[in-house]
């Protein structure tokens, strides 16, 4: 069995911030269990972070890298290099558990609605279904 089998529909997402430990960073990608963030320095493959979504109340995902690979990113600047890193949520205690959940599910309906309106205007955005 595959360590990358997902559990939920991912969504690529408009750059929300976080922190993942120590790092600034952007998520890009979004489901119910992991995200995929974008940073500038590296972090190891199989640590435990807590993952915190500062512009929304604050919210603190204790989180496990399961993989970090170099980017470059080519702009009119030079080339950037930048960190893609694999995350999954881990369990919460119920109480804490319930903002992400919130969180994450206005997140996803976000999505949606944006996926139906460019369906309806006859653009398919590509999304990564389960695998």
């Amino acid at each position: 069995m595959s360590r990358d089998r997902r559990k939920s529909i991912r969504y690529p997402t408009a750059s929300i911030p976080v922190q993942l430990a120590e790092l600034n960073g952007e998520c890009i990608d979004l489901s119910l269990h992991g995200a995929a963030v974008v940073h500038r320095s590296p972090i190891k493959a199989g640590v435990p972070v807590t993952m915190i979504f500062p512009s929304y109340g604050g919210i603190y995902v204790p989180c496990e890298v399961l993989r970090s690979i170099v980017q470059v990113r080519r702009g009119k600047a030079g080339p950037e290099y930048m960190f893609r890193s694999a995350i999954t949520f881990l369990p919460m205690e119920n109480s804490e558990e319930g903002p992400l959940i919130e969180f994450l599910n206005l997140q996803i309906l976000k999505l949606e609605e944006l996926r139906e309106a460019a369906r309806l205007a006859g653009e398919e955005p590509e999304f990564d279904d389960e695998e």
